[in-house]
């Protein structure tokens, strides 16, 4: 048996205060990503700064689903983290629960909830008694839901609720930012590989129409013919005619914009 509330994931018209007394919102987003070394570290401090903000005997985690793929992101103790990781593993809990019904879910006696055995015997091992999760969309198949555990019994009140929802917000707009940049950051790698590839075979249609005293389109023929004879990739072939006339192999990152030095 099971006493719990299902709630409609809350939006407050404004953003209210963030963890940092005095902060608003953004500053407090945009200042604390400045503060750490990597979004995995940015995590772990706004877990904990959420959990402190949300109430004594409160902690948090966060959970990311990208591409169907969940994981534990970060959790502000151990406890929590040891909670996610059971859920995670077992593929049954409140978060992912939440995000795949995409609202939040608050569990008043976690001992008396029966949906998630395996997730449900860690919380109670841990010491706490009660449970929410909120879940926030990233876009582009991304999800997150903030993990909140308490040592009190069903504290979820709407006021709560709401600041929960705001932080759950702000971590999916933190996450849709840094995959923005992440897929940027392929396609320009991508691309001066790419370009690179390009130039190595440039280089050995030259060198071709140097030794067979012939056009660019013969020498890209007979390029392509030896590609496939040898069943290799273009560039592969390409390198080896151009280290065969150098004695080097071009590098795989020689390639540069016409614009840099």
């Amino acid at each position: 048996m099971t006493d719990e509330t299902a709630f409609p994931h809350p939006r407050p018209e404004s953003p209210g205060p963030a963890p940092e007394a005095g902060e608003s919102g953004s500053s407090a987003l945009g200042s604390l990503l400045l503060e750490t070394a990597s979004i995995e570290a940015y995590l772990e401090d706004f877990t904990s700064r959420a959990a402190s903000y949300l109430g004594a005997g409160t902690q948090c985690g966060i959970t990311l689903r990208h591409l169907g793929r969940d994981r534990r992101a970060a959790s502000s103790d151990e406890r929590a983290a040891r909670c996610d990781d059971v859920e995670v593993a077992t593929g049954a809990g409140p978060c992912l629960t939440a995000m795949d019904e995409r609202r939040t879910l608050t569990t008043r006696e976690i001992w008396r909830d029966d949906r998630w055995i395996a997730w449900r015997d860690a919380a109670e091992l841990e010491g706490f008694r009660s449970a929410a999760a909120v879940p926030a969309s990233a876009g582009g198949g991304t999800e997150i839901a903030l993990n909140l555990y308490s040592e009190q019994a069903d504290p979820w009140d709407p006021e709560r609720l709401v600041r929960a929802a705001m932080f759950a917000d702000q971590i999916a707009q933190v996450m849709a930012l840094c995959i923005r940049i992440a897929e940027q950051t392929v396609i320009n790698a991508d691309l001066t590989a790419a370009m690179a590839s390009r130039s190595t075979i440039d280089q050995a249609i030259g060198i071709i129409m140097a030794q067979n005293r012939c056009s660019a389109e013969d020498a890209f023929a007979i390029l392509r013919r030896a590609s496939s004879h040898r069943n290799v990739k273009l560039r592969v072939v390409a390198a080896a005619v151009v280290q065969g006339i150098t004695g080097v192999a071009p590098a795989a990152g020689q390639f540069r914009p016409r614009h840099e030095n």
